[in-house]
């Protein structure tokens, strides 16, 4: 029996190394930011520390990153456009790290499809695309309670950064509930404010536009008119096109050439 739990604790020991080894040696390399969910998240919040060459950035949503990746060459501005699952609380923490690191940016352009504003962090995406990635001890100052209890919803949310979970794609079985209503959720509106109070701060010029919408949509969007009201020149910036542009969900684009001479371009939306 002696020898049994003998050679029981030396494989827990030898198990319980190698588990923990690999995730450290993924976390100290950063490997795993290229291997998990949520990669293009991980590129967007480094190059967020970093010196930009131009005083004119933008971030946003995924569709927003497919049209400033469209305009790489034809635009004066930097995109730190990631994806809507980090919701307007991580687009605020981007901002945030952005204009400590570039006191010279001068703008600050948030493109976001109207549908973006719905997310509340009541979303399966919301542990790998906010809680791993957002939600640490370094940026807790520059969460809300509002913010703190739709992620304390999220079970073994407080697992996030223990290594083998961060390092890896597993994820706890959640199907949030969101008891909001409409496109403009409280947490959205909550960091609209504060992106607004950041750039008044920092002297930086706030814009607020849409990237392309597909036209079957438009009813659904337009009936949303009042709750935006407050973001000036936002319902303005709403174009509406084909759906023959769109991918099959109906919300990404697949053809690009129509942006050229579009009024979504043309009328200079990000100036």
């Amino acid at each position: 029996m002696k020898h049994f739990l003998r050679d029981l604790m030396v494989f827990l020991g030898v198990f319980g190394l190698i588990f923990h080894a690999y995730p450290e040696f993924q976390y100290w390399t950063k490997r795993y930011q290229t291997d998990v969910a949520g990669t293009e998240v991980y590129e967007v919040l480094a190059a967020s520390k970093a010196k930009l060459k131009k005083k004119k950035l933008v971030i946003g949503d995924s569709v927003a990153k497919q049209v400033l990746d469209s305009l790489a060459n034809d635009s004066a501005i930097v995109s730190l456009a990631s994806n809507q699952a980090i919701s307007m609380a991580g687009q605020y923490v981007i901002a945030v790290q952005a204009l400590a690191a570039n006191p010279s940016l001068d703008t600050l352009v948030l493109m976001y499809h109207p549908f973006s504003f719905q997310n509340n962090l009541a979303s399966p995406l919301s542990f790998h695309y906010f809680v791993k990635s957002f939600y640490t001890k370094e940026n807790m100052p520059l969460f809300s309670e509002l913010v703190k209890r739709q992620v304390e919803a999220i079970p073994f949310y407080y697992l996030a950064q223990y290594r083998p979970v961060l390092t890896s794609n597993w994820s706890p079985s959640f199907e949030g509930v969101s008891d909001e209503k409409g496109l403009f959720s409280s947490i959205s509106k909550e960091y609209v404010l504060r992106l607004k109070q950041l750039c008044a701060q920092k002297g930086v010029v706030l814009q607020i536009i849409s990237p392309p919408i597909n036209e079957v949509f438009k009813a659904q969007v337009m009936a949303s008119r009042t709750q935006f009201k407050g973001i000036p020149g936002y319902i303005d910036s709403w174009y509406f096109y084909a759906s023959a542009n769109f991918l099959s969900d109906q919300i990404h684009l697949e053809r690009f050439e129509f942006l050229k001479d579009s009024p979504w371009k043309t009328t200079g939306l990000i100036r």
